[in-house]
């Protein structure tokens, strides 16, 4: 990879599509070490490539192009077979998502009782549109189509937490909640 483009970089658009193209550079050093340690204590091929992904994506919260094409290198597979992993399971995202992600159920029973609303008073307050990621990746604002969670409609996640019967007073109060924790954390307090 070093010394010039590799032949995945020359063909970007084609495995990629309009995916924001980074740079190594622009990678978390920590998803290196994290792929080098993880294939250091798991020897093997390609049965390693889902708990690798899951592992830095964990770790830098999304999945971008120069860390795929590096996984690729490291489990002796192309990054073409790497990619169409990372784009076949929801699971996995190839752009940034938010430390918070606010996952908005459309379902029928959310939808008919407000979603869209809550969605957009959710943005309003966090400054994003669905899709969007705050610039300190604070906050992510997704709609998602069921939560499983029909009897507390209007419904949401913020990231593996139901939140039900929301209200505008309910995000304003949430939205507080969290944008504090993360002040505290970054100050070195319990969250």
């Amino acid at each position: 990879m070093e010394g010039g483009e590799s032949m995945l970089e020359e063909n970007y658009e084609i495995f990629y599509g309009a995916q924001e193209k980074s740079t190594r550079d622009e990678v978390d050093p920590e998803a290196w070490r994290i792929v080098d340690e993880y294939v250091a204590e798991h020897p093997g091929g390609q049965e390693q490539l889902i708990p690798l992904l899951h592992r830095v994506q964990g770790k830098i919260g999304y999945l971008p192009f120069p860390i795929q094409e590096y996984v690729a290198e490291k489990l002796g597979m192309s990054p073409v077979e790497v990619y169409s992993v990372v784009s076949f399971y929801h699971f996995f995202t190839t752009t940034p998502r938010g430390r918070y992600q606010l996952k908005v159920c459309m379902g029928t029973a959310c939808f008919v009782n407000n979603a869209q609303t809550i969605c957009d008073i959710l943005g309003d307050l966090v400054g994003l549109e669905v899709g969007g990621v705050t610039d300190d990746r604070l906050f992510s604002l997704e709609q998602v189509r069921c939560i499983g969670a029909c009897g507390l409609a209007p419904a949401m996640m913020v990231n593996d937490e139901v939140h039900g019967h929301l209200t505008p007073k309910e995000l304003r109060k949430l939205i507080r909640k969290l944008k504090s924790g993360a002040r505290r954390q970054e100050e070195g307090g319990p969250e």
